[in-house]
């Protein structure tokens, strides 16, 4: 699926989409219809027009949900309630950003993440 933004924004809200390390916009399209998963059948790479397309992780059967985890954009999830309702068995029981997920998740989900997470990572590392 791919995605494109409909406007920048000058901050972070509960509808705004990470693009940056402090940048956020609105995407367009069916993007902001796709939910949260700690167990997602998609992950997300950074297009030319610097918005995320869904990028199928496993083959995803029909009539199934297309799901991302929203910690492969944002680094910290702030506008979201504390409990996720996900129902995966690998649930971590909160939406959380990149900050907070162990390192065997960020490992399974490879490159299909926002490029400035790894970027923070690499830094955080030394």
């Amino acid at each position: 699926m791919t995605g494109f933004l409909v406007g920048a924004l000058t901050g972070n809200d509960s509808h705004a989409t990470q693009v940056g390390r402090d940048a956020w916009a609105r995407h367009g399209g069916l993007g902001p219809k796709v939910n949260h998963s700690c167990d997602p059948n998609c992950g997300v790479r950074l297009n030319d027009a610097c918005a995320f397309d869904f990028v199928a992780r496993r083959a995803i059967a029909d009539c199934e949900e297309v799901t991302f985890d929203y910690a492969m954009r944002n680094f910290t999830i702030d506008h979201f309630p504390i409990a996720c309702l996900c129902g995966a068995r690998n649930c971590r029981g909160a939406v959380t950003g990149w900050k907070s997920l162990p390192a065997d998740r960020k490992r399974a989900y490879g490159a299909l993440v926002a490029p400035y997470l790894l970027a923070i990572d690499a830094e955080r590392a030394g």
